[in-house]
């Protein structure tokens, strides 16, 4: 289904709540099996009635039939003329709607247009408003004549009766119900405004979401407000309250605009007031996390974005009785305040929010859960479906012409949200744990809307990052507190030990807390990939969860912690917490499953699943001798090279080390370690053959890949399964494993890969370099092919996903 999202693009060109609208609505739908979206916009100045005129017929001039459906939201875009035209309206040109200036008439001579030779029956149509009487072509064809006769005249005024009139019966026509198929509103206040629709329409209303990232909570700090500097937001009443309020607090004000040197004047030297100018969207999303509570104020608002965002990073907003679009969003007293349009009024609010933190912190909190229920998928489906019930009902399809009949419109539900928990960041893909998270889900975003809240470094930025549309990760920074337990533990155990420390210690990172409890609220499914998240996710939920096993965790850390068997226990403990507790369990492996069942005897084992580690095959590129003999002409590679990857993880070092041994037997075989566990090495005594290459990007891991003789996989310990193997396998490198490294892929040694022991893993590859071509070309082949057939990420992540859904409620 291809969808054309028609726009104004406005001359001189700014940047509003108009453009988060059809840039979320773009990137959602495309989101969507099935569905290609394109924004399509026109410049459209509007400075005087030529502009508009000539914007008008632009649109109208559209040719769009190769688009199933398109979708207008603003004037003068809803001229364009097409069999499936949905109108989901932001707002009219104001000025000649309910923003017309009160002293100006509404009336006009017909006379003088008819001395400009516009034909008695359009004049008619302009004086008593009969958009039924006249044809879209017909009209703008006259005024454009009647125009160009005279475009100096009065009564060419902008605003002004006949300026009025004729943009009115323009729209008035564009939007007749024989020629949309659905009519929609962003607010009640706009779907309730006189003239914006044509009378006796059905009119739904879809509060839209925001495209802010990193809206949260965080400090009570300041009292914040944003917006354009114009007097109809009156930031005046604002400055002139918090002057009178005598909170300690400081003002900080975002935006530019008109008005902006007479606010400056009006908050004189106030040490409390600060004016921030146009912020970027990072900045602004911070200020919000800042705040104790949102004034914001304007008159008769058609929505109010500010509001919407502010109630995204939990802060209570206050709104005056008057404000139009903000009060459809807030709930006085709960989530909110709304109080009467003056000073006074709006200072004791903020006194009341600013004296009072614990209230404030509990209102924001009910606005947030209100909020997030706003979806941009949701908003997707309520469109479509408005369109497809209309073009159900019989006389209801258009009679302009213009192509074929409407096709009818397949639309789904809304994406579940799946919320995922961990304690380490998914980017820069460069681990194991990493390749599988972000292999997996970025693939299992096809049908789920797949949020991760993840631990990140204490001297990062609080943000959320778009991994894929539809697959996106907030990163948390470790607070001090939980540095300096982190650091505690770390000293006592000898060892890594952040997850524990988020196990042990979840209320030492509060925004992490706040960040699990909002996506709790409104997730329908929630993971917790590894146990460590678990004791977080129960200090704010009693959501139920899926546990994604990457390992058994009891045997893993006991090779890293050795004798502390205190740490050991406790995280058996909470891996016996996790596998009984969950909805469903996930395992890496068959084995890892049967491990997980025999220490921990969950009752209902159908719901300990296997979902295997893998690799995107067909993203990846598969190795060709001829080019890679080029490659590693370039590189100065000559003799056999095997390679290792690997992160600094206990069971890649016990890896390394087997390397080691077979390094100094084997000195006429070059040696690369890639990745981090080049780290935990780096300081052993290696023999001469051996090179560490460290972390690398994803090109040269490729380029490693092509230009390497064999791929080695020597682990001897750890659990799960190993994605280096499936990746060799995938990029068409020759194997060379032990029999523990290759379990849980399905892998059979002599024909997938060649096996060696620890203690012989040498000799194993002088049996792979002794192989000939015919006979290592069918072992790449049956690797490869294997690989597709049971670790094709796509397949993975479809089977998981009907498991994940089958728990939607």
């Amino acid at each position: 289904m291809k969808i054309a999202i028609v726009a104004p693009s406005p001359v001189p060109f700014v940047i509003g709540g108009a453009e988060n609208l059809w840039w979320g609505l773009v990137n959602a739908f495309n989101a969507r099996r099935g569905v290609q979206a394109d924004l399509l916009k026109v410049p459209s100045p509007e400075r005087n009635m030529g502009e508009l005129l000539s914007s008008y017929r632009h649109f109208s001039s559209l040719d769009l039939d190769h688009f199933d459906l398109v979708i207008s939201t603003k004037y003068p875009a809803w001229a364009i003329r097409h069999r499936n035209h949905v109108v989901y309206l932001q707002h009219t040109l104001r000025g000649l709607y309910d923003c017309y200036p009160q002293r100006m008439p509404t009336t006009f001579d017909p006379d003088v247009l008819l001395s400009l030779g516009m034909p008695a029956r359009i004049v008619r149509a302009l004086v008593d408003y009969r958009a039924q009487d006249v044809e879209f072509d017909e009209l703008l064809s006259a005024l454009d004549n009647a125009f160009a006769r005279a475009p100096g005249a009065d009564c060419w005024a902008f605003p002004g009766p006949v300026t009025r009139a004729a943009i009115r019966l323009l729209d008035a026509v564009a939007m007749r119900p024989d020629r949309i198929v659905h009519y929609a509103a962003i607010s009640q206040v706009v779907a309730k405004r006189d003239g914006y629709f044509p009378v006796g329409v059905d009119v739904a209303v879809h509060h839209h979401p925001t495209n802010l990232q990193g809206l949260a909570a965080g400090p009570q700090q300041t009292i914040f407000s944003a917006s354009r500097l114009d007097p109809a937001k009156r930031i005046d009443i604002i400055i002139e309250a918090y002057k009178a309020s005598r909170v300690e607090l400081p003002l900080h004000i975002a935006g530019s605009g008109p008005d902006e040197a007479r606010l400056r004047a009006a908050a004189g030297q106030h040490p409390g007031i600060h004016f921030l100018g146009r912020v970027p969207d990072a900045v602004l999303a911070q200020e919000y996390a800042r705040a104790v509570c949102v004034p914001f104020v304007p008159r008769d608002e058609d929505y109010g974005l500010i509001t919407l965002e502010a109630m995204l990073a939990a802060k209570p907003v206050i709104a005056t009785t008057d404000s139009g679009g903000p009060k459809e969003l807030i709930e006085h007293g709960r989530s909110g305040l709304i109080v009467e349009p003056h000073a006074r009024a709006l200072s004791d609010a903020m006194r009341l929010l600013c004296n009072d933190l614990p209230r404030a912190r509990e209102m924001g909190l009910a606005a947030q859960e209100h909020a997030a229920k706003l979806n941009w998928d949701a908003l997707c489906t309520a469109l479509l479906e408005g369109a497809q019930a209309a073009t159900a009902t019989p006389g209801k399809a258009l009679a302009q012409g213009n192509g074929p009949a409407a096709p009818a419109v397949v639309s789904r539900r809304a994406k579940p949200v799946l919320g995922v928990l961990n304690t380490y960041p998914i980017a820069p893909v460069v681990s194991g744990g990493k390749l599988r998270l972000h292999g997996l889900y970025s693939h299992v975003a096809d049908d789920f809307d797949v949020r991760f809240v993840n631990l990140a470094a204490s001297d990062s930025t609080r943000q959320v990052l778009q991994l894929k549309e539809g697959f996106s990760e907030e990163l948390v920074p470790k607070s001090r507190g939980f540095v300096k337990l982190e650091g505690e533990l770390g000293a006592s155990l000898g060892a890594s030990v952040t997850d524990l420390t988020a196990a042990m210690h979840p209320r030492s990172a509060p925004q992490w807390l706040e960040a699990i409890d909002r996506l709790a609220r409104v997730a329908d499914v929630m993971v917790c990939s590894h146990p460590y998240a678990l004791p977080a996710l129960r200090e704010v939920s009693s959501a139920a969860f899926v546990y994604e096993a990457h390992n058994v965790e009891a045997d893993l850390k006991r090779d890293i912690y050795g004798r502390h068997q205190w740490a050991v226990d406790r995280i058996a403990a909470l891996e016996r917490q996790a596998v009984r507790e969950a909805a469903l369990v996930t395992a890496c492996s068959p084995q890892d499953g049967e491990r997980l069942q025999s220490l921990y005897e969950r009752e209902d084992a159908a719901n300990l699943i296997v979902v295997p580690n893998g690799v995107d095959v067909d993203a990846m590129p598969f190795r060709q001798y001829a080019t890679a003999a080029q490659s590693r002409a370039k590189l100065g590679v000559s003799g056999p090279l095997a390679l290792f990857m690997g992160s600094a993880h206990g069971p890649n070092a016990d890896a390394a080390r087997v390397i080691f041994e077979a390094a100094a037997q084997l000195p006429h075989v070059q040696f690369l370690l890639l990745g981090s566990v080049c780290e935990m090495v780096s300081r052993w005594n290696r023999p001469g053959n051996i090179g560490l290459a460290g972390v690398v990007s994803d090109a040269e891991k490729l380029c490693w890949l092509e230009v390497a003789d064999m791929g080695l996989n020597p682990v001897v310990s750890g659990s799960g399964t190993n994605l280096k193997l499936i990746e060799y396998a995938a990029a068409g490198l020759p194997i060379v494993s032990t029999a523990f490294g290759a379990r849980g892929v399905g892998f059979c040694a002599g024909r997938d890969y060649v096996e060696a022991g620890e203690s012989t893993f040498a000799e194993g590859l002088v049996d792979m370099l002794r192989l000939d071509e015919a006979s290592r070309d069918a072992m790449i082949r049956e690797a490869r092919s294997a690989v597709k057939e049971k670790a094709d990420w796509p397949m993975i992540a479809r089977a998981y996903s009907d498991r994940l859904t089958s728990l939607v409620k």
